[in-house]
């Protein structure tokens, strides 16, 4: 079955994605690789500047940063957890950059047969469809999408 397991995580799945990630793993015992990208092209944050008065553009965007940064740290101690608990083992890998360039990059470069990709609510600046739909046109490997 699966052998080489890639999941591009946000940090917004719900807690149900890592159960499910875990129910699969456990059944076929792969290599699994977690990528998580923090985005650095914060363009749809344009006009913060002129919505929130009381910071500028720039302390936002480093604010923005700094809680990818804490999501990041959260996103590994639940896989960590997961590892534990499960006898699952997992490498982590993080980037910087455009999520779909990132993680089209590492489906290149690595021998990965799936993808497993999580799904975000839908609310204002969501960028998670766009994400799927720029991996989707070159991709050649199975993918899984949990909600």
């Amino acid at each position: 079955m699966y052998k080489n397991i890639l999941a591009a995580v946000h940090g917004e799945e719900d807690e149900g994605f890592l159960t499910k990630i875990a129910e699969l793993v456990m059944l076929t015992k792969p290599h699994v690789t977690v990528l998580h990208v923090s985005e650095t092209g914060l363009t749809h944050y344009g006009y913060v500047d002129q919505l929130a008065s009381a910071i500028t553009k720039e302390q936002f965007i480093q604010y923005i940063y700094h809680m990818a940064d804490e999501r990041q740290k959260d996103i590994y101690n639940k896989f960590r957890e997961l590892s534990a608990s499960a006898g699952i083992q997992f490498e982590w890998k993080l980037r910087q950059g455009n999520p779909s360039k990132e993680i089209s990059q590492e489906l290149n470069t690595g021998n990965y047969d799936l993808l497993i990709l999580g799904t975000k609510p839908k609310s204002p600046g969501n960028t998670s469809s766009k994400v799927k739909e720029k991996i989707l046109k070159g991709l050649t490997t199975s993918l899984l999408i949990i909600k």
